[in-house]
């Protein structure tokens, strides 16, 4: 899916003060988030399911909105509340952001670096019901399910 690429002259007034700005458009930067989300912020995490069940934000507030769903769900997420828009490395989170700034959507902003950057960083992640992809080769990799040691 490519979404259309509408760049904003108005950006909302909620990810000014981000350290990374360019060509109108707001990137949070890992250490910018949690006290962004403390203010009212809501991550949507734009990984698909598999992504997801394999290791996510530990995060409680955070919307589930796979990109490959993204054209058809937006309209769900909160108008009137400041979006912090992830991915994997920050590619598809982008054209998110832009699609929604054309839809209307002021505050929103892209995580820089996505997940990642974020994991890379050392902040919160959990672990999903799979364990991390594995195979002899690229054409044999499966999930495994997580023992539950409890």
């Amino acid at each position: 899916m490519k979404l259309p690429i509408v760049y904003s002259s108005y950006m909302g007034t909620f990810f000014q003060k981000c350290k990374l700005q360019i060509e109108g458009l707001a990137y949070v930067l890992p250490a910018e988030t949690p006290e962004l989300l403390s203010r009212g912020a809501i991550l949507v995490d734009l990984r698909e399911e598999l992504e997801t069940r394999i290791t996510a934000f530990g995060l409680e507030k955070i919307i589930y909105m796979p990109y490959s769903c993204f054209e058809k769900c937006w309209q769900t997420l909160p108008e009137n509340q400041p979006l912090i828009l992830a991915d994997s490395v920050g590619l598809h989170s982008k054209e998110a952001m832009v699609f929604l700034m054309s839809k209307g959507y002021e505050d929103t902003a892209s995580l820089a670096g996505g997940f990642a950057d974020w994991m890379k960083d050392g902040y919160p992640v959990k672990a999903g019901k799979y364990a991390p992809l594995n195979g002899p080769c690229p054409c044999m990799i499966v999930p495994r399910e997580r023992e539950n040691n409890s």
